[in-house]
């Protein structure tokens, strides 16, 4: 499975429902969810826009040598063994720069088997860290790749996320991969994740295997300072919406809607509707004193999984959420399978990056963690 920015979920699913739109169909997806959702800033490069150039540059120009891209990364950060799915599509952190490289042991994951993994990388941070953004490679069959801290290291090592862990629900996140790509929410250069002094890098790493055997799977994380100045640096968390409660039988159409009450103000930079392969549509809405304002609305498809309507805001016009407004996202699905569709093997999710507050946030069933 090939890297590619801007993408933030299975290609392998995509390719196994490949209904993509093209070329037209989504140019005018993008136009209808333009009118429906608010003002997008102008296109500004960040340090992901930056690396993804190079990179592209660099593969123009030659094919990549799996021998000098590794040789490209310090010995410290190899990987005791690299599977030949992964070696292939290595990619190089700006190590001057302070960017660093991580892998994943290497996981079997059985025929049909749908796991999470959690990596968690040996050592801890030094001192206060600071990233921009990260990108991500996984061999065949992956889902994400999210790269998340936390401030109670644990034994270094790969296991089966457990279900309550803060690892397996996605807290304290960093930047994610999907299975062919990277980040799916572009920020500006100067807004990064603080990871703090003394915290614990962990890989949580998805995969589906579609396929009639087993196989071996691998995943690799780099991430990507800032280049703007220290003092310029501003600080964003996760918010996540889940809506986890839904069962759409086989061979039907569904809708499910959820809702959750902020218990404080947040200012939102961007924002997006995630559904996997049955989506067909998403929604999301700000209830505030009776009055309803639209963040996004649009059809979903296949191609969405990967490449994601995203909802940006400039810094001088953030989206505001205020303490008592309602959230309330709304999904559809058409089920196609013979089995019932729920949480998460399909999803019903809003993702997206606040400026400011002390942790990221999320909030499923209308609670708040």
């Amino acid at each position: 499975m090939q890297r590619s920015s801007k993408r933030i979920a299975v290609l392998a699913l995509v390719a196994a429902f490949s209904a993509c739109a093209d070329d037209s169909e989504r140019a005018e997806s993008d136009e209808k969810s333009a009118e429906k959702s608010p003002a997008r800033p102008a296109e500004t490069k960040s340090s992901a826009d930056k690396y993804e150039e190079s990179r592209k540059s660099d593969s123009e120009s030659a094919a990549v040598d799996p021998e000098e891209a590794l040789a490209a990364i310090p010995e410290r950060m190899h990987p005791e063994r690299l599977i030949d799915g992964l070696k292939h599509q290595l990619l190089v952190p700006d190590v001057k720069a302070g960017g660093v490289a991580m892998f994943t042991d290497i996981v079997t994951v059985k025929p049909g088997e749908d796991a999470t993994f959690c990596t968690y990388i040996a050592g801890t941070t030094e001192d206060v860290t600071y990233i921009h953004d990260t990108f991500g490679s996984q061999s065949k069959f992956g889902h994400h790749a999210i790269l998340q801290y936390s401030t109670k290291p644990q034994e270094p090592g790969t296991r089966r996320c457990a279900r309550e862990s803060e690892e397996a629900q996605q807290g304290q996140i960093i930047g994610g991969t999907g299975g062919e790509g990277t980040s799916a929410i572009k920020l500006p250069d100067e807004v990064v994740s603080e990871v703090p002094k003394g915290s614990q890098y962990i890989i949580n790493h998805h995969w589906i295997n579609v396929s009639d055997t087993e196989i071996e799977a691998q995943a690799e994380v780099i991430t990507i300072p800032s280049h703007a100045e220290r003092k310029d640096l501003k600080i964003a968390r996760a918010l996540t919406i889940v809506v986890p409660d839904f069962n759409v039988m086989p061979k039907q159409e569904g809708e499910h809607m959820g809702e959750c009450t902020f218990e404080e103000d947040m200012q939102m930079l961007s924002m997006i509707g995630h559904e996997h392969q049955w989506g067909t549509h998403v929604k999301a809405e700000r209830i505030r004193s009776g009055e309803t304002d639209v963040i996004f609305d649009h059809d979903y498809d296949p191609d969405m999984v990967s490449h994601p309507l995203q909802t940006s805001y400039p810094m001088d016009a953030l989206f505001r959420f205020e303490k008592g407004d309602n959230v309330r996202m709304t999904c559809n699905w058409m089920n196609d399978s013979d089995m019932p569709l729920t949480f998460p093997r399909e999803m019903c999710i809003l993702f997206g990056w606040r400026l400011g507050g002390d942790r990221d946030m999320s909030c499923a069933k209308g609670k708040w963690r």
